[in-house]
């Protein structure tokens, strides 16, 4: 049995999504994309509705949590949402890659929050971040050692 000469590090990890990857997302797929990366466990009891209006494309979309699970509906705004959210696609790509910070956003007028702002804040501290280098096998512990 001989022990594996390569271990994963951060420093030869990369990011699980390419930024020209995520260029290529449409909003739904962004939402979809947010759903994977929700912890469920962390989501669990916790409810929010924010409107979402991507102004560069002219697109809204309405997205719900709700029983630890992310919806969305297309083309349509919530009465009684928590937060109206306002930016360009670009923006969006940004926050979810965790390039561009929430609060830095609104600082630079990236991103208009109309509600309560606290909600979307609490959405993106619910995802988490996957590393796409990891060891599948585990190598068993020399019984010498």
């Amino acid at each position: 049995w001989a022990r594996p000469t390569h271990t994963i590090t951060s420093a030869n990890a990369r990011a699980p999504v390419s930024p020209d990857v995520v260029k290529a997302l449409t909003v739904p797929l962004f939402f979809d994309y947010m759903g994977v990366r929700l912890n469920g466990t962390k989501a669990e009891g916790r409810s929010l509705i924010i409107n979402w209006t991507v102004t560069d494309i002219d697109e809204t979309y309405a997205l719900t949590l709700q029983n630890s699970a992310l919806t969305y509906i297309a083309g349509k705004l919530a009465g009684e949402a928590d937060a109206n959210v306002a930016l360009e696609k670009p923006v969006l790509s940004q926050l979810l890659m965790g390039r561009l910070s929430l609060d830095d956003a609104v600082e630079r007028g990236l991103v208009h929050i109309g509600g309560d702002r606290s909600k979307l804040a609490e959405l993106l501290s619910l995802l988490d971040d996957f590393q796409l280098m990891f060891p599948i096998i585990e190598p068993r512990p020399n019984p010498i050692d």
